[in-house]
């Protein structure tokens, strides 16, 4: 069975194993607004009990990225999660969600414009990527899509494979959950790796 092994800047950031998850999936992520220059999302479900059920477990969420950040992904045969997930545990409903971008989802035309409009924080970000040593995929927000992402996922249906993502979209794109425009989509074997470089 596989794990996925995290390291940020060559140093151990975490590793998710099969033995505690029946899914789990990493993905960055970045907008031309900032103020982060890429966000870090580590997660997974826990093994399901009889009844279907599961536990959403967290690992890095979210954790921030800077510029000149390198991340890299193994997906090797392994079990064992270092450290363990953690439990999330929503907020009450009736608390107020202050880190709420909207008032409402989908958002008003009006706050889509409103959020349009803020300052270009990360309009020189760019990305790099590369995917079992193939040549590099660059990516950058702009000024029509202003997210991007790259998303890889596991479940134990498919044990042997990852699937391995990488898009950009708009904010109305995301309201409207459009898939924008996709730059490479693979699902790759084990022993396989992800090298993501945050660039200036």
């Amino acid at each position: 069975m596989p794990q996925l092994r995290v390291l940020r800047n060559g140093q151990s950031f975490c590793v998710v194993g099969s033995q505690d998850v029946w899914m789990f999936s990493a993905s960055v992520w970045a907008d031309v607004w900032g103020p982060e220059a890429s966000t870090l999302d580590i997660s997974g479900g826990s093994k399901r009990r009889a009844d279907g059920t599961s536990d959403f477990l967290t690992w890095a969420m979210p954790h921030e990225l800077s510029r000149g950040d390198a991340i890299d992904i193994f997906f090797e045969p392994g079990v064992e999660s270092n450290p363990k997930g953690t439990l999330f545990t929503p907020e009450p409903k009736s608390a107020p969600d202050a880190g709420a971008r909207f008032s409402s989802w989908p958002p008003s035309d009006a706050e889509l414009s409103e959020w349009e409009a803020r300052p270009s924080i990360n309009s020189s970000l760019s990305w790099s990527l590369v995917l079992n040593g193939a040549p590099p995929v660059h990516v950058a927000p702009e000024i029509n899509r202003q997210h991007i992402g790259m998303h890889i996922l596991l479940n134990e249906e498919r044990p042997e494979r990852l699937r391995v993502n990488l898009s950009k979209r708009s904010i109305r794109e995301i309201s409207a959950r459009e898939n924008g425009e996709e730059l490479l989509l693979e699902y790759v074997p084990i022993g396989s790796h992800v090298q993501l470089a945050i660039g200036a």
